[in-house]
């Protein structure tokens, strides 16, 4: 009895470590924030570290080329506000790549691609209609030999995602549909925040120079629309219709600013398209367009968050209970030895 107890008991005690280890694996490959759970980067697979190395050489060599535009190029030319268009559009590129894997957001990786493409499009309108230079087309040869392969990736990546939705809010079929309809308006409202920020770039024709309309447009429209996204975040987060009442009044703001913009740039075609301003031109009708197609999809993804106020997506998702080594929604201390890799955090997670 001694004997077959002395073997029992080692392997109760294996069973046990067995799950500790198992336990601890997965606390490793996640922990939790202010807005939820998130991967860190020791739980990466092999894939998904592929696409992000990728993804970081296409930036560094995006950036490091146009800072090199910036610093040749003259103030005063619409070349230099391209350049300084395609700088804010590479960092939204890099946001969506980091945050979007770290947090499981399929569409923003999806969001990721349609920026490489963006990027893409100016890259080539800039070929099109300005003179060609060495530099401009290392710039698009660099942007395709990288970007394909880092659109790929992105797809294989977005498609293996589930895990953090599966620990986020367990197998619940309809929790699960709500989950995924909440990622699709925030990575919504992040591109919505993206075009709009390039919008008002784009009518900056000379930025040494700044016209009252493009101080107003800069000092005034910019951080509207960045409290026009933290509400409509707030409202979906808190489950609050009357941020819902206030924010869709506010989406029409910026929809009748841009058809007054494109109005007045058609009426003085001439003008805004003489001296090499018809790229900008050019690029701000293809950007207000893609603006309106997003803004209506905002709307249209807000109804189906909205009719799932009040289902336990806030309970489950935002409203985290505190058990075990878990923190608080707010937490005020970090227990950092949990985290292994940096964690990213914000107001639109």
């Amino acid at each position: 009895m001694e004997g077959s107890r002395d073997k029992i008991v080692p392997a109760e005690e294996e069973e046990s470590d067995s799950l500790g280890c198992s336990e601890d694996n997965i606390r490793e490959r996640t922990t939790v924030t202010a807005i939820g759970k998130v991967k860190t980067f020791a739980g990466l697979e092999a894939v998904e570290w592929t696409f992000l190395i990728i993804s970081v050489i296409n930036v560094l060599v995006a950036v490091g080329l146009t800072i090199n535009r910036l610093v040749v190029l003259e103030n005063d030319t619409p070349d230099y506000t391209f350049a300084i268009i395609l700088f804010i559009n590479i960092g939204f590129c890099l946001f969506y790549a980091v945050h979007g894997v770290l947090r499981e957001r399929e569409f923003e990786l999806y969001a990721y691609i349609v920026g490489i493409i963006v990027v893409l499009c100016y890259i080539s309108i800039d070929l099109i209609v300005n003179t060609r230079t060495a530099l401009k087309w290392v710039r698009l040869v660099a942007m395709v030999l990288l970007g394909f392969p880092n659109m790929y990736f992105g797809i294989k990546v977005a498609q293996g995602f589930g895990y953090l939705a599966f620990k986020t809010v367990g197998a619940a079929e309809e929790l699960h549909r709500m989950y995924r309809y909440a990622g699709m308006y925030s990575c919504l409202l992040k591109f919505d925040l993206q075009l709009a920020v390039s919008l008002a770039v784009f009518v900056i024709m000379n930025v040494t120079d700044l016209e009252l309309h493009d101080k107003v447009t800069i000092g005034i429209g910019i951080p509207l629309q960045l409290a026009w996204s933290i509400l409509g975040w707030f409202a979906m987060r808190r489950e609050l219709m009357i941020l819902v009442q206030i924010f869709i009044p506010l989406s029409l703001v910026e929809p009748a600013y841009l058809i007054y913009r494109i109005n007045k740039v058609a009426t003085n075609w001439s003008k805004n398209t003489s001296d090499g301003k018809d790229v900008l031109a050019y690029s701000f009708l293809g950007a207000a367009s893609l603006a309106f197609i997003v803004r209506v999809l905002v709307l249209i993804t807000l109804r189906f968050v909205v009719n799932n106020f009040g289902k336990g997506l806030k309970e489950t998702v935002f409203m985290l209970p505190v058990t075990g080594d878990q923190p608080p929604l707010f937490p005020r201390k970090r227990n950092t030895s949990k985290c292994c890799g940096i964690v990213l955090i914000g107001p639109l997670g």
